[in-house]
Parts: C-alpha cells; sequence; structure tokens
C-alpha cells in the first residue's frame, strides 16, 4: 500500500477524526459566511489532527520497514537450477545461479544439506537418507524422510515424501527436483493467502472508541439542537449568526478533541516500551488488545521450546541398567563409567554431521545432537578419535530398515574393524544377542531385554525421541577388505549378533522462561492454549513440563472431560465448520456442542495443520 495513502487513512480516516473534521469545517464556514474572526480555533484544531495521525503514520511506517528488514534478512541465498542455453547454434544444457525470484515452473534445481528450499519442488533424485525441516508447516519438530518413490493415489501433496515445500529447511543428503510451484502458488502461499483473505479482526480500542463516537456524536447533536432551540424561543431577540454560533459552540463543547492525541501519544509510549522488550508492533493499536487477551493459543516448535533437538538422557548397563541425564554437569570428561564411553564412541563414529566453515556442527538436528553430547565426554579428543578410526562403509538410514550402520577401521589392530548400529530401538534390539557390561558382555536375557523396553517406554512417555545403538567388532579380515551390501540379506559381513551399548534420548526442550511467563498469565487469569503438528505424546509431555497441563492432570478428569483435554486433528476433521468461521449456521448442533466443550476445556491441540489453527482461533474468538 502507497505510504501517502496510508498518512491520508490515518487524517482523514476513522469516525472520529470526521466528527473532528466537521468541528473545523463548521467553525471555517462560520468565520468565513459571519466574517467571524476566531480562526485560530479551527486551525489549532487541524494541526491537532494532523499531528495524530502523522504520529500513529510514522510509528507503524518504521515497524514495517523493521518487519521489512527482517524479512530481507531472512531471503534464500541464490539457488542452482540447469537451464537449456544456446551455444554456437546449439542447445546446451548449462549449470546457473539464479535469485529464488527468479525461478519458474518446470525448472531443474539442485540443493544440498543447509539450503532453504526456494520453490514447491517435486524430487526426482535424491541420496539415500535425505530429510528435510518441515517444521515451518507442520510444527514437527523431528526431520522428515525424502525419496524419489511415487506416492499412491489418496495420499495429499503436503503429506508426500517425494515432495519438498517452500520454506522448508534440506537437513540432509542432497537432491534434484522440478519446481511445480512459485510464490502464492506455493503450499505456504495458499495458506497465508487463506489468512490474508480473513477479514481483520477489529481491536478492543476500536470498538470501544467508535462506541464512545456514537454516544458522543448523539449527545453534541441534542446538545446542539437544544441551544439552537432555546436560542430561537428565547424572549431575548438574537442575531441569527449569534444563535447560530452559540448553537455550533455547545455542540463543539462536547467533542473531546484532546481525546484523539491523548490515545496516540500513550499507544506510542507502550510501543516503545515493547521494542526495548524486543516485541515489533505493527499496529500500535494491538497494544491495548495485550491487555484484553484471555487466551493465549501458542505454537509449540520454536515458541514453546527451543526449536533445536538435544541430547537429555542415555540408558547403559553396567552391573544394571541405569538412566542418566545428559547434562554438563552430569555427563562431562572425565567418565569412568566404561559403558557411557562406549555410546559416546559409538554417537561420534555413527554420524552424519560435519563442520562446516565456521566450525559449527550442521547436518540433521539429530545427529548434531548427538554428535554434541557425546563431543562434552571426549572434549578436545573427539577430532583424534575420529581420524585413528576412519569410516570405510555405510548403510545410510532409511524408512524400511529404520537404521544406520557404519564400519571403521581399528587403526590400532590391523585387520580389526568396529561396526556401530544406530536406528530405531526395537529393529536394532531385535539384532542384538548381547549386551555391554562395562569393558566386558553379558548375555542379553529376556529379562534385561524387558528391563531395556521398560526403560525405553518411560523415556518415551516422557516426549522422548530415543535412538538405539549396537556395535560388533570383525576381526581377521584384510585391511582391503572391501564391505558390500545394502540390507542384512545382501552384506558379505555378518549382520547377526550385535552387542547392545545404550539408548539416548533426545527432545525439543522448552525454552528458559516460558515456564514462568505461563504461570504469570495464569496468575491474570489467561488461559494458554499449545497449537501444535507435533505427536500428541511428545506435546503432552511438554505441556506437562511448562505448566499447561497439571502432573496427572489428565488422569484425574472424567472421561468426557479427558477427550476434550488433548485433542489431535483427526478429531477436529469431524467437526470443522463450513467456511472460514462459525457464523451463518456453518456448524450443526453436534458440531456446535464438540466446540462449545473444546473451548472450554482444552489446553493442548496435536497433530493440526494450518487450516486447523485457524478454526480454532476462531472458535475461540466466538
Amino acid at each position: 500500500e502507497d505510504i501517502f495513502l496510508m498518512l491520508l487513512k490515518q487524517v482523514f480516516g476513522g469516525l472520529f477524526n470526521i466528527m473532528l473534521w466537521i468541528c473545523v469545517a463548521c467553525e471555517l464556514t462560520l468565520a468565513v459566511i459571519f466574517e467571524k474572526d476566531d480562526t485560530v480555533t479551527p486551525l489549532i484544531l487541524s494541526m491537532v489532527i494532523v499531528a495524530s495521525g502523522t504520529l500513529q503514520w510514522w510509528t507503524e511506517l518504521q515497524a514495517e520497514s523493521m518487519m521489512e528488514s527482517l524479512q530481507n534478512m531472512q531471503r534464500t541465498e541464490l539457488v542452482c537450477v540447469f537451464r537449456n542455453t544456446f551455444q554456437g547454434g546449439k542447445k546446451v544444457v548449462q549449470e546457473q545461479w539464479i535469485e529464488p525470484g527468479d525461478l519458474v515452473p518446470g525448472e531443474l534445481v539442485v540443493l544440498e544439506a543447509g539450503d532453504k528450499i526456494p520453490a514447491d519442488i517435486r524430487i526426482t533424485f535424491c541420496t539415500e537418507g535425505a530429510e528435510v525441516d518441515n517444521a515451518a508447516l507442520t510444527g514437527e519438530s523431528l526431520p522428515e524422510a525424502r525419496t524419489v518413490e511415487v506416492e499412491g493415489e489418496g495420499v495429499a501433496v503436503h503429506e508426500a515424501h517425494n515432495v519438498c515445500f517452500f520454506g522448508t529447511t534440506v537437513l540432509k543428503g542432497k537432491m534434484k527436483g522440478i519446481v511445480f510451484a512459485t510464490g502464492d502458488d506455493t503450499f505456504l502461499g495458499q495458506i497465508n493467502e487463506t489468512m490474508t483473505q480473513c477479514a481483520r479482526t477489529r481491536s478492543t480500542l476500536e470498538m470501544q472508541i467508535e462506541h464512545f463516537v456514537h454516544v458522543i456524536a448523539y449527545v453534541a447533536m441534542a446538545v446542539g439542537l437544544l441551544s439552537l432551540v432555546a436560542n430561537l424561543m428565547s424572549p431575548v431577540k438574537r442575531p441569527i449568526d449569534l444563535i447560530l454560533e452559540n448553537a455550533a459552540t455547545a455542540f463543539f463543547a462536547q467533542v473531546p478533541e484532546g481525546l484523539l492525541p491523548t490515545v496516540t501519544i500513550s499507544l506510542m509510549i507502550a510501543s516503545t516500551r515493547m521494542v526495548r522488550r524486543k516485541v515489533l508492533v505493527r499496529k500500535i493499536d494491538a497494544i491495548e488488545t495485550l491487555g484484553c487477551v484471555s487466551v493465549l493459543c501458542s505454537d509449540k516448535t520454536g515458541t514453546l521450546t527451543s526449536g533445536c533437538m538435544t541430547a537429555t538422557d542415555i540408558v547403559t548397563h553396567a552391573d544394571g541398567f541405569a538412566t542418566c541425564r545428559c547434562t554438563e554437569n552430569e555427563w562431562a570428561a572425565p567418565v569412568q563409567n566404561a559403558s557411557v564411553l562406549s555410546l559416546a564412541q559409538c554417537g561420534i563414529l555413527n554420524n552424519s554431521s560435519k563442520p562446516n566453515r565456521e566450525g559449527v556442527m550442521a547436518g540433521s538436528p539429530t545427529e548434531v545432537a548427538i554428535m554434541e553430547a557425546c563431543t562434552r565426554v571426549f572434549g578436545d579428543d573427539r577430532m583424534q578419535y575420529q581420524e585413528q578410526n576412519p569410516q570405510v562403509f555405510e548403510i545410510p538410514f532409511n524408512s524400511e530398515t529404520k537404521w544406520m550402520l557404519t564400519i571403521h577401521a581399528d587403526g590400532l589392530r590391523p585387520g580389526a574393524f568396529r561396526m556401530v548400529l544406530k536406528g530405531a530401538p526395537e529393529r536394532v534390539l531385535a539384532m542384538c544377542t548381547r549386551v555391554l557390561n562395562e569393558s566386558s558382555t553379558v548375555e542379553l536375557s529376556d529379562q534385561r531385554r524387558g528391563e531395556i523396553n521398560t526403560h525405553l517406554h518411560k523415556l518415551m512417555s516422557g516426549g522422548r525421541r530415543v535412538l538405539c545403538f549396537a556395535e560388533m567388532r570383525l576381526d581377521g579380515y584384510a585391511d582391503d577388505f572391501v564391505f558390500e551390501g545394502s540390507s542384512p540379506e545382501k552384506c558379505n559381513f555378518p549382520m547377526a549378533g550385535f552387542t547392545w551399548v545404550g539408548l539416548i534420548g533426545l527432545e525439543d526442550p522448552p525454552k528458559e522462561g516460558v515456564k514462568d511467563a505461563i504461570a504469570v498469565l495464569d496468575d491474570a487469569s489467561c488461559k494458554t492454549v499449545m497449537v501444535t503438528g507435533d505427536h500428541p505424546t511428545t506435546a503432552q509431555a511438554i505441556a506437562t513440563r511448562i505448566g499447561i497441563l497439571k502432573e496427572d492432570e489428565l488422569a484425574n478428569l472424567p472421561e468426557e472431560i479427558r477427550e476434550h483435554t488433548v485433542v489431535t486433528g483427526s478429531q477436529l476433521a469431524n467437526y470443522l465448520p463450513e467456511g472460514d468461521g462459525f457464523e451463518n449456521n456453518a456448524c450443526n448442533e453436534e458440531q456446535m456442542e464438540f466446540w462449545r466443550k473444546t473451548v472450554k476445556h482444552a489446553r493442548v491441540f496435536a497433530r493440526v495443520s494450518p487450516v486447523h489453527k485457524r478454526v480454532i482461533v476462531r472458535a475461540y474468538q466466538q
């Protein structure tokens, strides 16, 4: 929108501004027609109106400028594409680096780990184990695998694993794909378009001022008319110009000219204070709305939580199974427990994260989290240990096997190799026959297997993502032996009889200060609701830790209320209203009853889509 048009709207728009300009017009009319000498009053009033509008316009213009600066900082870098060019009259396919805005549907794009995806792309090639971060679309904190395999019929585009979406990030692997949507035609662009089509909800301040102006207008007109009638019926005969001046004076006296600058300056001061708290306010009347909030709907990933995976717990065996917290104080070098040291070795060896140019570990958030935790055990010796045990073979993670295998040469023993297996606990545990016990091993009996599953379920119920590690020593192989195979059936080396080493639990932890902030909101009678695309178990665990849900709250609730306390997207799908809101009989009685109970009792919405989020907010507003 043109900035000068915005200024005109601020100065001449709004019911209260229109009333003040009517006052100015009447004052000038009296001064011109009846040759009055009071031109100072309309001049001062005009200056007040223009100054107030200009201040509000300037404040909001600065906020818009800051928003644009933030968006420019987040712009995607140049994109590698292959385009047909003509050289010497012949068509040649040439690699080019272009701006994301210059992409068109049909172009072939090349993406690597760390790249922002510049458009909606259908994958034509990708390396094994390629992963993307779809948190911007789904709210899911875990990376999602990508493949070239075409999905079957009935699978929605946003759920397809052979498609990458604009606004997401490549975490692992390399891929090529064909652009099929850009700009507003992308999946994220369509979501944004549906949001912008919604009519802007007026703030409480706007509604209150409008109501106040209506009251003042009726009172002012009534007083002005009564003054006019009283002057006409007065036994003291007055000239017409004096009668009109008295009536106009009575009318103007009811209009609070100082209200506009008072409100504007107060909101500007509040906006400045919000900036000091690192909050950017686009519309200054939204400041007052904050004081009227009764329900706060918040996303989880990156808002209530830190937005990055962190290793929090490990389970190892040393004369019995034990869980240890992965904190700076509790799991730091030097480690006396040989089982913990072996687990850290496995976490460092079987890891695809690599340091970038700045020396910061880059790759899948899960891999980076494991590497950082294991590095705390080794300290500066981590790089040396990796060099002493170089990787000679790898079977990447894939969605069918759900594990990743690496083989490393033992630099201290010729002909010796160490296999490290990492993946889903149930898959890895099924390939194990023994358990590491300090520097020796013991049989993986049914009792020990049950104990491992007990620790596993405890971690998972706490919202952790759990990975299992196992190892196997290979001796008597030639140093130049070529390892081959992509599955247990096709490998030229043993794939059974692994030794279970340990479990590592990971999570996207709550941000520092979030729990205290939610407690403050509760004290202010403001209800906090988590709305996320993440798994219900994870969402419920985080909600309990930060105080949205109380400890054991669900267990003590009646069944009817419990099913409306943690609500999933699949439940909402059966009760969505027709259209954008709940007006004009958009829902039947059964749907309305569901939403009444949900609005009253819900504290967590999980596995919801962006469309669901909009409906949830509408339900609370209604």
